[in-house]
């Protein structure tokens, strides 16, 4: 009776509806995918609104229609401080030294054989080298008219002969080979590089001797009498001793600076800028041995012996106040500068000799 009871009141279960079931699940998928579509623009604007921080900002292009006048703002310079203002350089720093040709120079007044090495960027000596015949290795026959030709480079101009070869005419100027073949103004073709008589070769480095030319400035002749070593009107025999010198020297005139030439190759003396009509002092006491005008290219000329072992020798002068013979003190006016004989320019040739050698008057002078 109980069990009957029980049963009886135990709620019965009702099967589950299947088109519920497939309603549910169309509605679930249908959420899914709107949920995508809607995440998937979400995550296009968050791009977007984060390009602007991560990409550099795009200038906006404006097309100008043809005929429009479009209104600029004016130009106002704003002011700089010179201390940061640079101004352009418009020179260049183009190399205009190098050649590979020798050139003509016609010498004027004011020249020198040091100046113009200066100006080419030579050596005096290639400047001598390349001009035998108009100065004979001496810088002080240059003069105004004269057309030198400038080598290209340092070293000697050869003229070509039949019995020449690179290599001998490398040793015979202490050059290289391979710089004359290499150097291109001589266009050598350096698989047969053959020289015709006549040409004129350019051997860079190469050097050979100065020719120097120099007179005694006193001799003593058959009686022991002291006389000048320069033959002209100048000239003298000196009888008896005169004043000897201290064998210290003083600048021979008030300028002590260099105008031209100053000692070195080809020029065995200084010249010193005096003007014209400026006064010229004895270095050091003695006798003159010789006044007067002497060709070669020396003009008004005077040379004081110093009874030691000392000569001085001075050029160029525009006046002489002194006579050979004479008996001078150091410091002694002899005569004014000039720019006599063969000279470019006012100036004073100043040479000292010890024992007939022309020695650097730079380790005598104070």
């Amino acid at each position: 009776m109980t069990d009957i009871k029980n049963e009886t009141q135990k709620p019965v279960k009702q099967p589950v509806n299947p088109h519920l079931l497939g309603f549910i699940g169309w509605l679930v998928t249908i959420v899914i995918c709107a949920a995508i579509v809607l995440f998937a623009f979400w995550q296009q604007g968050v791009a977007k609104s984060m390009a602007k921080y991560q990409e550099a900002p795009q200038l906006a292009t404006i097309e100008i229609q043809e005929g429009l006048d479009v209104a600029l703002p004016p130009f106002e310079p704003e002011d700089v401080e010179a201390s940061f203002f640079r101004k352009p350089e418009t020179a260049t720093d183009l190399n205009t030294n190098y050649r590979s040709e020798a050139i003509q120079y016609t010498v004027v007044s004011g020249d020198s054989v040091w100046g113009i090495a200066e100006r080419y960027n030579l050596d005096v000596e290639s400047i001598l080298y390349a001009n035998f015949t108009i100065l004979q290795d001496k810088s002080d026959n240059l003069k105004p008219g004269q057309v030198l030709t400038i080598p290209p480079t340092d070293g000697i101009l050869h003229k070509w002969t039949s019995r020449d070869t690179i290599e001998s005419v490398a040793s015979k100027y202490g050059a290289k080979v391979e710089d004359i073949l290499l150097f291109v103004g001589n266009n050598l073709d350096l698989s047969n590089p053959e020289i015709k008589p006549g040409t004129v070769v350019m051997v860079p480095g190469g050097n050979r001797m100065l020719t120097e030319i120099t007179y005694a400035a006193v001799v003593v002749d058959d009686q022991g009498n002291m006389r000048s070593g320069f033959s002209g009107p100048g000239a003298c025999r000196i009888i008896g001793h005169g004043l000897v010198g201290s064998g210290y020297f003083i600048w021979p005139s008030a300028v002590h600076f260099i105008s031209g030439n100053n000692y070195g190759p080809g020029h065995r003396a200084i010249d010193i800028g005096a003007g014209v009509g400026s006064q010229i002092f004895a270095s050091d006491s003695g006798v003159v041995v010789y006044a007067g005008w002497l060709d070669g290219g020396y003009g008004n000329f005077v040379v004081i012996d110093h009874g030691n072992g000392f000569q001085t020798l001075y050029e160029h002068l525009d006046k002489i106040h002194v006579r050979c013979g004479d008996n001078v003190f150091q410091g002694d006016v002899i005569g004014l500068a000039g720019s006599t004989g063969n000279s470019t320019g006012p100036h004073l040739h100043f040479e000292i000799r010890y024992g007939g050698a022309s020695v650097n008057p730079w380790d005598y002078l104070p």
